[in-house]
Formats: C-alpha cells, structure tokens, sequence
C-alpha cells in the first residue's frame, strides 16, 4: 500500500502549545514533519469532541520545526499571499470529522487533551477507524509519586481506553514496550498488539564548535524540569565540582513541569545561578545543537526513562554521555555512553572527561557512532500504519 493511500490523521492540540520540543513533543513534531499523508487536528476550543484543520500559520511552524505560539503562527500566517490565506480559512477553520480517516493515531501526549480517548475511541470504533498510539513510558502506572495525582488519572484512562479498543501501541523502545506488557496485564488485559518504533536524533547541521566562557568546561542536561529526571543530581556534582576547583559550568535545557517548585527554587536561588549555572527553554534546534556540541559532557541521571533522546542526540554531536544505569538508557546508548551508579562514580567520569587527553580520546571513539534517523523512524511508521488496515 502507498503512502498517499492510507487516510491518517492525528491530533497536535497538545503539541502546538509547548514550550520547548523534547522527548513526546520532539517526536511528534520530526515525524509529522516526514509525513505529509498525516493530517495534524487540532481540537476546537468552543466545540469538545470535535477537530479542525491547523491554520496556514500553526501549519507552517510544524513543517519548519518552530515552537508555534499565537504570535509566531500571525506573523507566519502574514507571510502568505492574500489569496491564499482567503481560501485556508474558508477550508482550515471547519470542523474535521475524524470517522472518515482509516487510522488515528495518537502522536503525542493526548492524555492532556480535551477530548478524552475515552469517549473518542468508542466514537471512531463504530466506523471501523483502526486506532494506534505512541507510547514513550508508563512511568505515570508504575511511579505515580512523581506525577500529580490528576495527570495520573488522566494518562491511566487514556491508556486503559487504547487497551480496550484494541489500539496498536508503538513503543519507543524494547524496555517500554516490556512495561506496556507488564501495567496491561496488572490492568486486566491482555497482551495488546505493539511494536518497537525506533527513534531519531536531531540532525547536524551548520553546528559551531565553540567553548564556554573563560574556557570552561560545560555540562549539560536536556530534559523537563520533573522529579524523575533528577535534576537535583546534577546540581549535587557541580557543587562537588566547584568546591574542588573545576572550571566548570552547567546548563540546564528544558521547560518547568510539574512537582517541580523546589527545584526551581534551588536553581533560582543558586549562588551561580546566571553564571556557572544556567537554565534555558524555548531554544531552537540550532541553539540547543550548539550545545551539545559545546558540552565537554551531557549527564543523563534519570531514575527512570521510555528511551532518553539526549543521549541519542549527544551522540550524534559526537559528545561524550554519562546516563544512569537504566534499561532505556543503555538501550539508547549502548556501548557509546557511560553509565554509573553511585555519586561517586559519576565524580570520577566527569573528572577523567575535564581531562582534555580523556576528553579527545572520547571523541575519538565517538566518531564511530552512527546516529539513528527520523527519516527511518517515518518509514517504519509507515510500513506499520498500513498493516494496520489490510
């Protein structure tokens, strides 16, 4: 079956309001971008339960990997001919019924979403619409304590209604789709239909291969602002770090989320804080490119994870990564990461990769690495949508 035959669409409502586009939302967005067959939606504001097409302005932004925002979609919007923007919102602004595609498919995070799955799979089930989701963890089953009780509720139902329906999950790693098994069986259900939908990392182009200020040796560690990501860790090393000595600074990459004050607060309230220790979000893929290819070392120190494109996309830029010892993790970096347990044995990689012997050495090894693409991801998406309907 060709591309163009196969009737997709899926909702971005979540998606088009984020802040910075890292793991669900980077993964939505690189694959929307290589599959023009995929129709984005939108949920209407003043009619739950129904979608829209995006508007010229939303539409552009995805296809050029821009975090959209309402002013940023106007002025995108404005840059159409006045022709064309005529008959956009004569098409772009009705309403879409989602029963006339042959798969839905859930990209991102649509437990978030106004429409809650539970009533929309039952809806799409009565025109025989094949239904499938994306499913990066389930930490929100298996460690609820790191969530809000609301957003615990919400992704359980969601995920309970997929698994009633008979959706197809695409796991973004063996260890999810491991887990999947696990929470479907505790829920009651029976194994339910999945594969393993292999991830991308960011493409290199145009990069700068620069330094940190005064020469100083950066870390860095991409990711939400949440308890499982263990952003605490991290500030713990770089004040070992800075009580020793080092010329070292930290940049931390990524939205606030949630059960996350405390952690604002120690960042904000850091005596470092704007110079050797820096928080930023909204960055572009060039910026954040420049990063990783500027960091003497991305730390992963994760509790827990579905895959971990950073280090992915560390690699890729060919920077050294130190990850937690976690299943997903190795499975993403193999044996191109480090991985550690104890604080100490994080101290002693980071202080071998201040080294700038160690440091080249590393980097030597790391050419080898062969970055995975999006360009494959969308083609397995593919292959596998369309078993869906034969």
């Amino acid at each position: 079956m060709a591309k163009g035959e196969l009737l997709t669409s899926t909702e971005v409502t979540h998606t088009l309001g984020a802040e910075q586009f890292n793991g669900i939302h980077r993964v939505a967005l690189e694959l929307l971008r290589r599959s023009p067959d995929i129709e984005p939606l939108r949920s209407l504001a003043d009619a739950p339960g129904q979608f829209r097409r995006l508007t010229p302005g939303e539409r552009l932004a995805v296809g050029r990997g821009l975090v959209p925002g309402r002013a940023l979609a106007t002025r995108l919007a404005k840059r159409l001919p006045d022709d064309a923007r005529r008959r956009f919102s004569e098409t772009f602004n009705l309403a879409v019924d989602v029963a006339e595609s042959d798969v839905f498919l859930d990209l991102e995070a649509a437990w978030l979403n106004p429409w809650s799955r539970s009533d929309l799979l039952p809806h799409l089930q009565r025109f025989a619409v094949a239904t499938a989701t994306v499913v990066h963890d389930v930490a929100p089953i298996t460690n609820p304590q790191w969530f809000e009780p609301a957003s615990t509720f919400r992704f359980e139902r969601y995920l309970k209604a997929h698994l009633q329906h008979g959706s197809h999950f695409f796991c973004i790693s063996q260890h999810t789709r491991s887990q999947l098994d696990r929470v479907a069986d505790g829920l009651g259900f029976r194994e339910p239909s999945s594969s393993v939908l292999p991830m991308g990392a960011l493409a290199v182009e145009s990069i700068r291969i620069g330094q940190s200020e005064d020469d100083r040796a950066m870390l860095l560690m991409v990711g939400t602002l949440e308890p499982r990501k263990n952003h605490g860790f991290a500030l713990d090393l770089l004040d070992r770090l800075l009580s020793e000595g080092a010329n070292v600074e930290l940049q931390l990459v990524g939205s606030r989320g949630w059960k996350s004050s405390d952690l604002v607060a120690r960042i904000t309230s850091h005596p470092q804080y704007g110079d050797r220790l820096r928080w930023r979000s909204g960055l572009s893929d060039s910026a954040l490119a420049e990063l990783y290819s500027d960091a003497v070392a991305v730390l992963v120190p994760s509790h827990d994870e579905g895959f971990g494109l950073p280090v992915i996309e560390a690699l890729a830029h060919g920077t050294p990564v130190i990850a937690s010892d976690h299943p997903a993790l190795r499975e993403a970096g193999g044996t191109f990461a480090k991985y550690a347990g104890s604080p100490d044995s994080w101290h002693t990689m980071v202080t071998h990769l201040l080294d700038p012997a160690e440091q080249a050495a590393v980097r030597h090894r790391l050419r080898r690495y062969e970055p995975p693409s999006w360009d494959r991801t969308a083609d397995v998406l593919h292959q596998q949508l369309a078993e869906l309907v034969r």
